[in-house]
């Protein structure tokens, strides 16, 4: 996706010129952009780049020791946001050059050589509906017909409620990119990865899906949310997890929640594999410090800590 950013950045920089008009700036605004989706992360978290990469064991957490589990949802957070970006640097590109073709309805550019895919070309297409828009990012082989455009890149948008907005999806086909002989690196063990947001009414959030090669439906998913006063949320299905020793891995469903200063909460259930049912809840400082533990399988010890110490994030359960 960056190499094909890049290249389109010199592409559009040549190709299209002239002013935007009023109604070009309706088209525009239906595309995202970064702040509507990528997660608010606490400062702290940037301190914690690269780690907690794992799920550590069930029954490994310490009270008043680091939480792996705050800093594995911060390092899913920066995971997230690098999805993000990756999809959304392709659609700034269009929001930042007038289009090539204007019609009362609909708005394309290109077509232009896509120099990353010799011997193809590329355009962008926006339709409008009323209140909603589609838009689409095609490929086809040089000078082949209209019909044998293909899509890589869907997305649409219905506005409400002001500039950007309202409810959205977008999506990356890998499957038919590697169908078309197209290079997916980095992607090579994804079939489609899928987001959808709202950002009508707070809390907003967005969904990530991620589609396994050959998988039939989405095997994993993330999920942020946030309101206006800077709580945030990652919410996020992990399977294949090895959690708990036995002989079964395990999917595991996460949320985690936290304050600007990075005070948070979360709750870690198994929803498949050894330990089936078992619910984990912890809380750390702004320290990333374990302040509060409950484990609902533990029934001689079930809690550690002090539950006062857990930020309230209660405006989230919305």
């Amino acid at each position: 996706m960056r190499n094909l950013a890049l290249a389109l950045t010199s592409l559009l920089a040549v190709a299209c010129g002239g002013d935007f008009s009023n109604d070009d700036l309706e088209f525009q605004n239906a595309l995202p952009q970064r702040e509507d989706l990528a997660a608010k992360l606490p400062a702290s978290a940037r301190a914690s780049q690269g780690l907690g990469t794992r799920t550590q064991r069930l029954g490994l957490q310490v009270l008043g020791g680091t939480s792996g589990l705050a800093l594995q949802a911060y390092t899913a957070g920066s995971q997230f946001n690098a999805s993000v970006d990756g999809l959304l640097a392709l659609l700034e590109l269009f929001r930042n050059a007038p289009p090539t073709t204007r019609e009362t309805d609909r708005r394309i550019w290109g077509p232009f050589p896509a120099d990353d895919h010799p011997g193809h070309e590329l355009r962008f297409v926006m339709e409008r509906t009323g209140a909603e828009f589609n838009y689409l990012l095609q490929f086809r082989p040089q000078g082949a017909g209209e019909g044998d455009w293909w899509t890589y890149l869907p997305g649409s948008f219905k506005a409400d409620g002001g500039i950007r907005k309202g409810e959205g999806t977008l999506a990356l086909d890998f499957k038919a990119a590697r169908a078309k002989g197209f290079d997916t690196k980095g992607a090579e063990g994804v079939d489609r990865l899928d987001i959808a947001y709202q950002t009508k009414t707070p809390p907003t959030n967005v969904l990530l899906l991620f589609t396994a090669k050959g998988a039939a439906l989405p095997d994993t998913r993330y999920a942020s949310r946030q309101t206006p006063e800077g709580l945030g949320e990652m919410a996020f299905r992990l399977p294949g997890e090895d959690l708990v020793p036995g002989g079964l891995l395990e999917t595991l469903d996460i949320v985690a929640r936290w304050t600007p200063d990075g005070r948070g909460v979360l709750v870690l259930t198994i929803l498949e594999g050894d330990a089936k049912g078992a619910k984990y809840t912890e809380c750390w400082d702004a320290r990333t410090r374990i302040t509060f533990m409950q484990r609902n399988w533990d029934f001689l010890n079930p809690t550690e800590g002090n539950r006062s110490t857990c930020p309230d994030v209660s405006a989230l359960d919305l």
